[in-house]
C-alpha cells in the first residue's frame, strides 16, 4: 500500500500552499537537499521525517533542537493519521493521507496487460466484484446514518438573529444540539464603547470562523482544538461599526468549505458596555500635541514612532462620547499615518532579516531584529514577540 502525503499550510509563511508527495519517506528542513524546503530562521537544517512502514505512517524528529507539535503537543517520534495537524517553527500544517491500494491481483492485471496488448475485464474478477459491494452497501449505509444524523439535532440555519445575552450551546454538532455553520446575535447600542465575550469551542483551523458586526469583519476565532477554551475571549467592537440607538447583528461565520463537515461550537455569548471618559477635547488636544513632539523626534530615539501612537490612542479615549467629530476625525487621521510608517519601518527590517538569514550572516539578523524590538518596545504586540523570540534562539547558539 503507497500513501501520498498532503501538507497544506492552514497557518504561517505562504497560507494555503499545499505540497504532496507520494514516496516512502519525505524529509522536511531548512537545508535544499531535503524534499519539503521551509527556509525560515524557526526551522531547523534537517528537522524532521515522515516514514512509511508497511502499514504504518510516522514522524520522527531529526535532533532539530527545537522541536514538532503534534495535534499541539511536542513529539519527537509519533504515528501520524489522516487530519492531524503539525507544527514547525512558524509553520501549521493539516495533514492528508491518501492511501492507494495496489493489490497482487491489479499488478498481475497489468502485467497481463502489458504481455499481451489485451485489456482484461477486471469487472469479471470476483474479488473486485466483492469490493464494489461491499463498498456499495457502506455508501448506502453512511447516506442513512447521515440523514438519521441530521435529523437528531435541532437546525438553527433559519431561526435568525438570538438576542444577546446567550448561554446556550450553538454550532455544528456540538453536543448534539444544533446544526449551524453560521449564527447571528443581536444587541442595542446606546453607548459608544462595547466589548464582545464569548466561549469557543472545537476551533481546529485557523480562520476558520471570522466575525462580522453589521457585515464589516472584526476578527477571527482563535483555535481551540477537541475542547472548550478555558477562558472567554474579549473582542473590543470598533465605534466606527456601530449603530448608535439601533439594532447591531454580531455574526459568527463557519468560512470552511463545506462549513456542514467541520466541528465547531459557541456559548456564552454576550456584549458589555465599556465605560468611557468624558468628552474631553482638551485633553485630546494635549495628546496630540504630545504625539507629534514624539513624531518629530523619531529619528533621535526609535522608540519614539511607537510612543506618538499611544498618545494617540489616549487622546482618542477623551473622543468617544464627543458629539463633535472634527477632533475624532484629527486623531484617527493622525494615527493612520504613523501606523502605516511603522508597519512599513518593521517590513524594512524583516526584509533584511530574511536576506541576511539567507547569506547565513547571523550577527546581520540580530541587528535587524534588535531594530524591530526598539522600533516596537512593547512585548504583548506579536510583532516585538516575533523577533525577541528569534533573537534569543539566534544567542543561545
Amino acid at each position: 500500500m503507497l500513501t501520498t502525503v498532503q501538507f497544506t499550510i492552514v497557518e504561517g509563511p505562504d497560507e494555503g500552499t499545499r505540497y504532496e508527495f507520494r514516496q516512502q519517506e519525505v524529509n522536511v528542513g531548512r537545508e535544499f537537499s531535503n524534499d519539503l524546503i521551509l527556509s525560515h530562521p524557526d526551522v531547523a537544517e534537517n528537522h524532521f521525517r515522515i516514514v512509511q512502514d508497511k502499514e504504518d505512517i510516522y514522524l520522527e524528529d531529526l535532533g532539530s533542537g527545537v522541536g514538532i507539535k503534534l495535534n499541539g503537543l511536542f513529539v519527537s517520534r509519533g504515528p501520524l493519521h489522516n487530519g492531524d495537524e503539525l507544527q514547525v517553527g512558524p509553520y501549521v500544517f493539516h495533514i492528508a493521507l491518501l492511501r492507494e491500494e495496489i493489490t497482487d491481483e491489479f499488478i498481475q492485471g497489468l502485467q497481463v496487460l502489458e504481455g499481451t496488448g489485451k485489456k482484461p475485464s477486471l469487472l469479471k474478477r470476483p474479488p473486485l466484484l466483492a469490493l464494489l459491494s461491499v463498498l456499495l452497501v457502506v455508501l448506502v449505509y453512511s447516506a442513512v446514518r447521515l440523514s438519521m444524523t441530521e435529523r437528531e439535532g435541532e437546525d438553527l440555519s433559519n431561526t435568525g438573529p438570538l438576542p444577546m445575552p446567550y448561554h446556550g450551546i450553538v454550532g455544528h454538532k456540538v453536543g448534539g444540539k444544533n446544526y449551524v455553520d453560521k449564527v447571528e446575535f443581536t444587541f442595542f447600542a446606546q453607548k459608544p464603547k462595547y466589548r464582545l465575550r464569548y466561549r469557543p469551542g472545537y476551533i481546529r483551523y485557523p480562520r476558520q470562523v471570522a466575525i462580522y458586526l453589521n457585515d464589516e469583519k472584526l476578527a477571527y476565532v482563535p483555535l481551540t482544538i477537541d475542547r472548550w477554551a478555558d477562558d472567554l475571549v474579549l473582542v473590543d467592537l470598533p465605534q466606527s461599526s456601530l449603530k448608535m440607538r439601533e439594532v447591531n447583528v454580531i455574526r459568527f461565520d463557519n468560512l470552511k468549505n463545506p462549513p456542514e463537515k467541520t466541528r465547531w461550537g459557541l456559548r456564552d455569548v454576550s456584549v458589555h458596555e465599556v465605560p468611557i471618559p468624558k468628552c474631553d477635547v482638551e485633553v485630546a488636544q494635549k495628546y496630540l500635541r504630545l504625539a507629534r513632539e514624539k513624531y518629530e523626534e523619531r529619528r533621535i530615539k526609535d522608540p519614539n514612532l511607537f510612543a506618538a501612537i499611544q498618545y494617540l490612542k489616549e487622546g482618542l479615549e477623551y473622543v468617544i462620547a464627543c458629539e463633535d467629530a472634527q477632533i475624532r476625525d484629527v486623531l484617527l487621521e493622525t494615527k493612520r499615518r504613523y501606523e502605516e510608517e511603522l508597519q512599513g519601518k518593521y517590513e524594512d527590517y524583516l526584509f533584511n532579516t530574511k536576506k541576511f538569514l539567507k547569506l547565513k550572516d547571523l550577527e546581520a539578523v540580530k541587528i535587524e531584529l534588535r531594530n524591530i524590538i526598539s522600533h516596537v518596545p512593547d512585548e504583548s504586540d506579536p510583532r516585538n514577540r516575533a523577533a525577541r523570540d528569534l533573537l534569543e534562539k539566534l544567542e543561545k547558539r
